[in-house]
């Protein structure tokens, strides 16, 4: 993916604070945002562009975005020392020119917001509310004047330096569990049309109306876990299969478990499947089962997650008669 904007060196950031031995250059990752105007135009000097507030201002009337700004202002074939010019006029138009917001300005604030509330700031909730709802008002005014939905969507995400469909579909989920149902729903129909992968937001969707219309939501439910039959993507079964022991629908969890049973490839899958397993006896108050199955997981440990398993493996003779005999 080509990243757009503050987007890669947003990335950069992000990837940093989870590897701080992460080999990258200081001006890359710095919080532009923390610097004073001061020092932003003393970085400017040091790269042979001698600017004032006033002047940045009038240039800013100019131009439609700091992009087209940098690209002005330097005009060697330094690479390096653009992107160091683009990082700073990037804050300074933040600053000084709000209310010429461009499509990466926008986009900055909205990694920044999402940064914030998964840190556990609550606080931005209301700002992040509100710049999805203007993400979806770019979205779908790009459609109006005869856009491809999902091309839009992929050219504003190219500006973020998250994914994009991955925090959307975890924030409505949250949203559920919330009980924000109406909410949920809203941003679920608002979004829909743009995001590639829909079958993840189908689960979405069953979930909201299982609550409501459980017959319905049961044949919708039907209808996905056909779909991931023929078309398999084992992590979005695994996700369903959370779901199905938490709302307690034993009947369509094994169904779908012995469909993931068999599509298991890698350690990682045995895994994630024994963890859901423990959950799924823990739900129901089996203790026996899932001493055993936590005794897999125990063994399990230390070995190569990306190494493929063989049809012999002790956990999967171990699990494929075992969920018969709880059920029985």
């Amino acid at each position: 993916m080509t990243y757009q904007g503050r987007a890669l060196y947003n990335l950069l950031q992000m990837n940093l604070k989870q590897n701080p031995k992460m080999e990258v250059e200081g001006w890359q990752v710095e919080d532009y945002r923390s610097l004073s105007e001061e020092e932003l135009f003393g970085r400017l000097e040091k790269l042979n562009i001698s600017l004032d507030r006033d002047n940045f201002v009038l240039y800013t009337e100019e131009y439609d975005c700091p992009e087209d700004l940098a690209d002005a202002l330097y005009l060697e074939e330094n690479y390096e020392n653009h992107e160091q010019v683009f990082v700073v006029v990037f804050e300074l138009w933040r600053r000084l020119a709000s209310q010429k917001q461009s499509l990466s300005i926008f986009v900055d604030e909205f990694d920044h917001l999402i940064e914030r509330y998964e840190a556990g700031e609550l606080e931005v909730e209301e700002n992040l509310q509100g710049a999805l709802e203007s993400f979806q008002m770019i979205l779908d005014d790009n459609v109006d004047e005869g856009g491809e939905p999902r091309e839009g969507y992929h050219f504003f995400s190219a500006y973020s330096c998250h994914d994009l469909e991955i925090f959307i579909y975890e924030y409505i989920a949250h949203q559920i569990d919330a009980g924000n149902d109406q909410y949920a729903s809203t941003l679920l129909d608002g979004f829909y049309p743009y995001v590639d992968n829909n079958r993840w937001f189908d689960l979405l969707r069953i979930r909201l109306v299982m609550d409501v219309d459980p017959n319905e939501g049961n044949m919708m439910l039907q209808r996905l876990l056909a779909s991931l039959k023929e078309d398999s993507e084992l992590y979005l079964l695994f996700e369903t299969l959370h779901y199905l022991i938490h709302v307690e629908e034993t009947e369509q969890f094994h169904v779908a478990y012995h469909q993931a049973l068999d599509e298991l490839e890698t350690e990682e899958d045995l895994r994630e499947l024994l963890m859901l397993t423990a959950e799924y006896f823990n739900a129901t108050e089996k203790e026996e089962e899932e001493t055993l199955i936590n005794e897999l997981l125990e063994r399990q440990k230390g070995r190569d997650l990306q190494a493929k398993l063989k049809p012999c493996d002790d956990s999967l003779q171990t699990l494929k008669p075992l969920l018969k005999l709880a059920q029985s």
